[in-house]
């Protein structure tokens, strides 16, 4: 499915000028290494020049003019094949955080360059070649795209924040690493080093949600891509995501959902299937 809808071009130096437009349900990654054009995102317009690297996430229509003669690459990548390649572990939190804003760079290392031409090289070959495991090696190749991205665009912000922020970046990432675990807020806060009360006031300053509202919130997006992107049985999503008790786990998602774990699945699996603008878990009530 993901190689259906992953896109990647090369961008040549044509004699003409080229556009591309999307409507929000992919986003857009662009190295432009030479040449020129503008950026038109909903409210927001630029000019660009390369070298330069464009992210444009999902949920906003996005234009893309560039002048004849430019060169660079460009991939398009729906939300289910951006929410496969997140990482996994403690860097989860801070990739999902930088990756879901528009971003522009134009300072670009010579090795930020060779990286991002390298995983472009590799999506276009795994695309073009349909080898076995290929859908697995698009996953990979993606997520090493986001890291790229993230490297580039946090680490100078990251490293001037004030204490609170390094806190709730420190709560969210235990979260990613530990979901499944249900930790208490007070084994977050004693793994942090901090007292609850601190721990609850910096993460609430920085998400505009408590600490025990993320966590239910994540265990939340995490049961419901499981019920319908997998045919495993209720019982078995409950136990992955660490309940012990089927019941318990079916009040749980009632009280937040309205709905059973079952009638979840019976609901919006069809309409996961069917629809041909890419479905957003955080998005459904």
């Amino acid at each position: 499915m993901a190689r259906q809808s992953v896109q990647a071009e090369r961008i040549k130096s044509a004699l003409t000028n080229i556009e591309y437009a999307t409507s929000g349900e992919r986003a857009v990654l662009l190295l432009l290494l030479a040449g020129r054009g503008a950026f038109s995102s909903d409210e927001v317009e630029r000019e660009v020049m390369g070298p330069c690297l464009i992210w444009a996430p999902t949920g906003w229509s996005t234009r893309i003019a560039l002048a004849a003669g430019a060169r660079g690459y460009l991939v398009r990548m729906p939300e289910r094949a951006l929410g496969r390649a997140l990482p996994t572990d403690a860097l989860s939190a801070h990739v999902r955080q930088v990756v879901s804003r528009r971003i522009f760079l134009s300072e670009l290392s010579p090795e930020m360059i060779a990286s991002v031409a390298t995983m472009f090289e590799k999506i276009e070959a795994e695309l073009r070649n349909a080898a076995p495991g290929s859908e697995t090696a698009l996953h990979h190749c993606i997520s090493l795209l986001l890291i790229d991205i993230w490297r580039a665009a946090a680490p100078p912000r990251l490293t001037t924040e004030q204490q609170p922020h390094r806190l709730s970046d420190r709560f969210l990432s235990l979260v990613e690493l530990h979901l499944q675990n249900h930790w208490t807020i007070a084994e977050y806060a004693r793994r942090i080093g901090v007292s609850r009360d601190r721990l609850n006031s910096a993460v609430r300053n920085a998400i505009g949600v408590p600490p025990h509202a993320h966590i239910q919130r994540r265990l939340m997006e995490e049961a419901k891509a499981l019920l319908v992107t997998t045919n495993l049985p209720v019982s078995e999503v409950c136990y992955r995501l660490g309940f012990n008790d089927a019941a318990y786990f079916t009040r749980f998602f009632r009280r937040h959902e309205s709905l059973a774990p079952a009638q979840f699945r019976r609901t919006y699996t069809p309409l996961y299937q069917t629809r041909t603008q890419e479905v957003s878990f955080a998005d459904w009530p």
